[in-house]
């Protein structure tokens, strides 16, 4: 990919155990990581794309994960973020399971498209194996959830 990892993530967007027990707390949450890192020209426009991408089909894509995300004018720059839930909870995912792991896009509109399908499409491949989903889950440091995501987007 052309983004450099530090510039889709760093440890300000990661939080490895993170207590919401809603939906709407996870996705605030998310929000608030975004804007708080500067990446972020309008918190309540992108929060209101986050929820209309949520209305139109659940991004809970099975396997204990969701990847709600939000193209907008409202996003500076393309940020990947990492919740790791302490209790599971219901997110209407394609599977009917429980989630515990978010992993939230937010990408600039005049982004072109294949930036916003690269980082989904990557995501999405890796996460089909079960031994990824598992040490991303179970990820003891900020450190090795950033060399996991660099395996992804760097080292394929």
């Amino acid at each position: 990919m052309e983004l450099s990892l530090t510039e889709l993530i760093n440890n300000k967007l990661i939080n490895r155990n993170f207590d919401g027990t809603t939906k709407k707390e996870v996705l605030e949450e998310i929000v608030r990581m975004v804007n708080k890192d500067k990446r972020l020209d309008s918190k309540d426009l992108y929060y209101k794309k986050i929820l209309e991408r949520e209305e139109e089909f659940t991004t809970g894509v099975g396997y204990g994960i969701a990847i709600p995300h939000a193209k907008t004018r409202a996003v500076i720059k393309p940020t990947i973020v990492i919740l790791k839930l302490s209790d599971p909870i219901d997110w209407e995912a394609l599977d009917d399971k429980p989630v515990d792991l978010v992993i939230g896009l937010a990408v600039p509109e005049k982004e072109s498209n294949n930036t916003h399908l690269k980082i989904i499409s990557k995501l999405s491949m890796k996460l089909m194996e079960e031994d990824f989903r598992q040490s991303l889950k179970n990820a003891q440091s900020d450190n090795e959830v950033l060399d996991l995501m660099e395996d992804i987007f760097y080292k394929n």
